[in-house]
């Protein structure tokens, strides 16, 4: 499996806050940034994508993205996601008012996009890829992924505040090589992240309790102003596998 990180929120620019995915380049883990990193032909190569909410930090390119591919493709790329954020898409984007809606262009039989509705708990078989959609604790109806395949798997959490389900998952898995999960805001903002349902340093802390397979931690999601202040508190978390998911990291496992 190649896992290459294509945004995330590791550097200084607002832009290193988008968060997006890509695996053995056909499939992508959430759309935040998918046409600023890749190019023409790498986004056409993409067959699915999975989304784990609608926040626009997580879908922001999909509507450039569906022109970029128009007429280039002959099967429409499919959206997973959860029932109500596809709602959100069809509702607040793909509406022929913010975008036109690529859902039934250039026609409803054989459109640029499909939208395919995901369960939790549900494996879903893709390229090669076993994709496990697991609910985490966010303001909207938020889902993380457990991506697989026979020899290798890495969790993603997306945003969420204190949660269970996809440390068990992970926990739980048969082959796991890396915890990607979140930290947005530093430890004096706990009550913003309290508010937002996000992660500071010290409730991340206490969360890594939860995870009992000795492999990496990846955060991504440090707000870019605040992460003067958000290195040192994760640095005195002194987890020996702890690091930032930095933006173009490419894992092969």
């Amino acid at each position: 499996m190649i896992l290459r990180v294509l945004g995330c929120s590791g550097g200084e620019a607002e832009g290193d806050r988008l968060t997006g995915l890509l695996v053995n380049g056909t499939v992508a883990i959430d759309a935040g940034c998918l046409t600023m990193a890749l190019k023409i032909p790498e986004q056409v190569a993409i067959r699915h994508i999975f989304l784990s909410h609608s926040h626009l930090d997580h879908i922001c390119t999909l509507p450039f993205y569906t022109k970029n591919i128009f007429g280039h493709i002959d099967v429409p790329v499919e959206i997973h996601a959860l029932p109500e954020t596809l709602d959100a898409l069809r509702r607040h984007l793909f509406n022929d008012e913010l975008w036109p809606d690529f859902s039934v262009i250039p026609s409803p039989d054989a459109p640029i996009i499909r939208y395919s509705e995901i369960e939790p708990g549900r494996v879903y078989e893709v390229e090669g890829l076993r994709i496990t959609a697991i609910p985490v604790n966010h303001l909207v109806p938020t889902v993380g992924y457990l991506v697989e395949d026979d020899h290798s798997a890495f969790v993603f959490t997306s945003d969420t505040a204190e949660t269970d389900a996809i440390y068990e998952a992970a926990n739980r898995a048969k082959h796991l090589d890396l915890f990607i999960t979140e930290a947005s805001f530093p430890n004096e903002q706990a009550w913003l992240a309290e508010a937002s349902k996000h992660l500071t340093p010290a409730k991340l802390a206490k969360e890594m309790k939860k995870l009992k397979r000795d492999v990496p931690v990846a955060v991504y999601h440090l707000t870019p102003g605040d992460k003067p202040r958000m290195l040192p508190e994760l640095e005195a978390l002194q987890h020996p596998r702890l690091s930032l998911l930095e933006q173009d990291s490419v894992f092969r496992f």
